[in-house]
């Protein structure tokens, strides 16, 4: 084949994309051993599952703070067996959502049904439709070939979610600025207002000294109302916003450095080398969570990387930010780099939250 040969150049490029390993092996396997459709219906399957197991983790996180875990006790056995193989961990190997069987998951929906209502299907519509989609599950997971309908099933799946995901990501990316002459919570007046001690120490500090400014704000999910005291609040999160202007955040470095205050922290979101942001519950306390925005205050100035000044010329061209942000996804399941909790707002429509076919083009009311 000639160097301009467009196979050649598609080859290229899907290698690129998938990485050479994955490339070689799906070049192996695909189709000789395993359907093309096989491997399709699984990456829609994951598609579907992953989503709910992020959704209920955020709403899980949003109704009961640190304590959540205490809702999963069925995880707790296998979770327990993997931890015995630490050479093996991976990035979720600490959530226990991940060691839910599908079957366990609806279960968690079910008995939270307020929370996850606004953003799945009418009630009889979504009991009525698992019965299937477990029986497409079940086909993945015993290597059984697909029905020729098994993939319209899922992508219709994925359509009728659009909306509701759209709505999960757009109000958790909706943050007002909690007024100190209406709010005298510890968030408010120690980080709004400027009144812990670490703020007072680091705000101004920070922004001459280090080109470092923070924003904190507060979201509501859909399902819950503005209350009149943020103190322990059911269903608001606080988002605590860095940004770093002239050097990069050493993501790997600065969540060691965070080792002993994670169970706090329900996400680090790190859309950009130069900007991580840090989410907490309401309902935890938050004289414990201002405390805990101050340590990772100090943590990121300890963190920032040393000698990358801006975002070009650094080696952070498209390729190496994907490749950036590939490393930081593959750190911890709290940590995201590049998902609808990162970038989803009312300004990014129209959007297709899962590539199904479907899409959203106008606001919803929520």
């Amino acid at each position: 084949m000639s160097a301009g040969d467009p196979i050649e150049e598609q080859r290229r490029q899907l290698e690129s994309w998938l990485g050479s390993d994955s490339y070689g092996a799906l070049r192996a396997v695909v189709p000789s051993v395993m359907p093309a459709q096989s491997l399709a219906l699984y990456a829609r399957w994951w598609q579907l599952e992953a989503w709910l197991r992020e959704l209920i983790y955020v709403e899980l996180r949003a109704l009961y703070g640190a304590n959540w875990l205490d809702k999963l006790r069925a995880a707790s056995g296998r979770q327990a067996q993997d931890a015995a193989y630490k050479h093996m961990s991976t990035s979720d190997s600490e959530n226990p959502l991940a060691y839910l069987d599908y079957s366990q998951l609806l279960q968690v929906i079910e008995n939270h049904w307020g929370q996850f209502e606004y953003a799945l299907l009418e009630s009889g519509s979504w009991n009525g439709r698992q019965e299937e989609l477990k029986r497409v599950r079940h086909r993945i997971g015993h290597i059984r070939k697909p029905h020729r309908d098994d993939m319209g099933r899922i992508e219709q799946t994925l359509r009728d979610l659009e909306r509701g995901a759209f709505i999960a990501c757009a109000a958790y990316n909706k943050r007002i600025l909690p007024s100190p002459q209406k709010f005298r919570d510890a968030m408010t007046a120690g980080w709004v207002a400027g009144e812990h001690p670490t703020a007072q120490r680091l705000i101004r500090h920070a922004d001459i000294q280090y080109g470092v400014g923070l924003e904190v704000r507060v979201s509501r999910r859909p399902w819950a109302s503005w209350p009149e005291d943020l103190e322990k609040a059911e269903g608001l999160f606080w988002h605590a916003d860095f940004y770093s202007r002239d050097r990069a955040v050493d993501v790997r470095h600065l969540w060691n450095e965070l080792r002993g205050i994670r169970p706090l922290i329900v996400h680090m979101l790190a859309s950009h080398p130069h900007h991580v942001e840090f989410t907490f519950s309401s309902v935890d306390d938050s004289a414990g969570t201002a405390d805990v925005i101050g340590a990772c205050f100090d943590a990121l100035l300890y963190s920032r990387r040393h000698g990358s000044r801006g975002i070009e010329g650094t080696g952070f061209d498209d390729e190496g930010l994907a490749e950036w942000r590939s490393r930081t996804d593959s750190i911890d399941y709290r940590i995201m780099s590049s998902s609808g909790w990162t970038i989803v707002s009312e300004d990014t429509i129209p959007i297709s939250m899962f590539g199904a076919g479907g899409g959203v083009e106008l606001i919803p009311e929520w």
